[in-house]
């Protein structure tokens, strides 16, 4: 009798993440996260601050939470939801890493910050991003358990 470990290996693990985030509602969080884009775009063009970069950079984290969170707090049964919410952490890695990287290359390309200004802003957005998706992951397995008990 050999051991099977709760966790598949890390690669197995983020297919697993990757499939739970495809049933997240991403047009909506395509037009939550261009809202708050624009919003942002809006109140520093009234600043005489003209950078792309920032409010690109908010809306593409608006994007990711508001599409990786909307998967975790779906209804019904899916087995993929069931395993990220048993295992939030290891599924915010995936959006996460969706957000530093984007993040990344719109300030390296819209912004005078430099390659370790650019790499800063990507990294700190995505680490806020896979604490507040490891939380939502915590706080939907009580409220909307998608693993059938029986």
């Amino acid at each position: 009798m050999t051991h099977q470990p709760d966790v598949p290996r890390r690669s197995e693990a983020t297919w697993i993440a990757m499939s739970a985030a495809s049933e997240g509602p991403w047009v909506a969080a395509l037009a939550g996260g261009a809202a708050v884009g624009l919003a942002d775009f809006a109140m520093r063009v009234f600043g005489w601050d003209l950078s792309l970069a920032d409010p690109l950079a908010l809306g593409l984290s608006v994007f990711f939470l508001i599409g990786a969170g909307g998967a975790l707090l779906r209804g019904g049964h899916h087995r993929a939801r069931a395993w990220a919410q048993q295992h939030p952490w290891s599924y915010a890695w995936v959006p996460a890493a969706g957000t530093a990287v984007t993040v990344f290359a719109s300030y390296l390309f819209l912004s005078a910050q430099g390659l370790f200004g650019s790499l800063w802003e990507g990294l700190s957005d995505g680490f806020g991003v896979l604490v507040l998706l490891g939380i939502i992951g915590y706080v939907a397995r009580g409220l909307r358990p998608a693993s059938r008990r029986g």
